[in-house]
């Protein structure tokens, strides 16, 4: 345990509970600073605020774990990763689905880690030092807690950097599956690659929207813009569309995609196309009745903001040009800094200069197995809107 001493006046974000103490608010440290260790968080005037990670080539100087005077053990980490998988467990907003976020960092007071189950098959993302070096004891709460056959960990590098510590990457128990693994989505089925997909493998956190979008779909010409392997197209074929068209830059996600429509292949119009959709939508000629723009992030940084604004704007521009009268939108902005309300200013502005006034049906987001913490709103990423030309 070290101590972490913070400047006057700057234990305000503490006391209102964000987990977050950044590298200017720290006065000194006294004790071992070494990564991961247990930190204790004291203000200036020597109260004792709170316990939690220390990471000492971060920004995020500590990553707070509990409030007040009475210090956790690791034990504490492995009782609030039990409770994460039984809040799963017991949710009735989560039924129906084999394939679901176990542990959701902050969201679920864990910082730093993430976990996605696939079936019978957790991934492990860790992003922080604390719990890089306690990834030991997560593995084995995991293992006791779900009873999965297999979990396997998925590298971020980018955090990796952030927090100065080994890229890791691996086998945490079990025979790592040789194909994608098959889950089951209500009744739309999907393969995943787990190894190699993005995030985890598979867009969890657009379960409801394809939800939505199935329940959309019927007698409807659908544009899939930034597909994927084609999760919506998916729900939109289960759903009655009348024809599908997927836009999907990866070749591989796209013949995966075409692999997940295959039983629809002999009875519903389908067009592949392998292209970049901001240039797609430029240049295709159909019309559509529901479309679902849902991009990558595009402003991974504060400074992108200005430029994603603007590719925003102009792919839900030219998707407006291809919407029928009455067609539904759907339209998503998966970047923290581009949040609700300033997403909604984009379609705004697309709105205009297209010369289609929309109607805002419905606002979008991830569903229940993604908490956000209310004292955490840096963990609200996904934005989304459901919109009626």
């Amino acid at each position: 345990m070290l101590d972490v001493i913070l400047k006057p006046e700057r234990d305000r974000s503490v006391r209102r509970r964000h987990p977050w103490v950044l590298s200017g608010a720290v006065e000194r440290v006294e004790g071992a600073s070494e990564p991961g260790a247990w930190a204790r968080v004291v203000a200036a005037g020597g109260e004792t605020l709170g316990f939690g990670h220390w990471s000492p080539v971060s920004q995020i100087r500590v990553r707070m774990l509990r409030l007040g005077e009475t210090a956790p053990g690791d034990d504490w980490i492995a009782e609030r990763i039990a409770a994460a998988v039984a809040r799963r467990a017991g949710d009735p907003l989560l039924g129906d689905t084999d394939a679901v976020r176990l542990v959701n960092a902050e969201g679920d007071g864990l910082p730093g880690l993430v976990v996605d189950r696939y079936a019978d098959l957790l991934v492990v993302r860790i992003s922080t030092a604390g719990m890089h070096v306690r990834s030991k004891l997560v593995a084995d709460a995991l293992r006791r807690e779900t009873g999965a056959a297999v979990a396997i960990e998925r590298p971020d590098a980018a955090a990796a950097r952030r927090e100065g510590i080994a890229v890791q990457q691996g086998v945490l128990w079990g025979e790592p599956p040789a194909a994608p693994v098959e889950i089951r989505e209500r009744e739309r089925r999907y393969r995943v690659d787990v190894s190699a997909g993005q995030k985890t493998g598979f867009y969890l956190d657009q379960r409801d929207s394809r939800d939505l979008v199935q329940q959309l779909a019927r007698g409807r010409r659908v544009l899939d813009l930034f597909s994927y392997t084609g999760g919506f197209a998916v729900a939109a074929a289960h759903g009655g569309a009348a024809s599908i068209a997927l836009v999907e830059s990866s070749a591989e996600a796209l013949a995966a995609a075409e692999q997940h429509l295959a039983p629809w292949h002999d009875t519903l119009p389908l067009r592949f196309a392998r292209d970049d959709a901001f240039r797609f939508v430029r240049q295709d000629d159909h019309g559509y009745d529901l479309l679902v723009v849902d991009p990558p992030p595009l402003a991974r940084r504060a400074s992108d903001v200005a430029q994603a604004s603007r590719a925003y704007k102009d792919v839900l521009l030219h998707a407006l040009r291809r919407a029928a009268p009455g067609a539904y939108l759907l339209a998503f902005s998966c970047s923290h800094h581009v949040g609700p309300e300033l997403f909604r200013k984009i379609a705004f502005g697309a709105s205009l200069d297209a010369g289609r006034p929309l109607q805002v049906l419905r606002a979008l987001g991830a569903p229940a197995d993604h908490p956000v913490a209310l004292d955490h709103p840096e963990g609200h990423y996904l934005s989304g809107l459901l919109l009626r030309a």
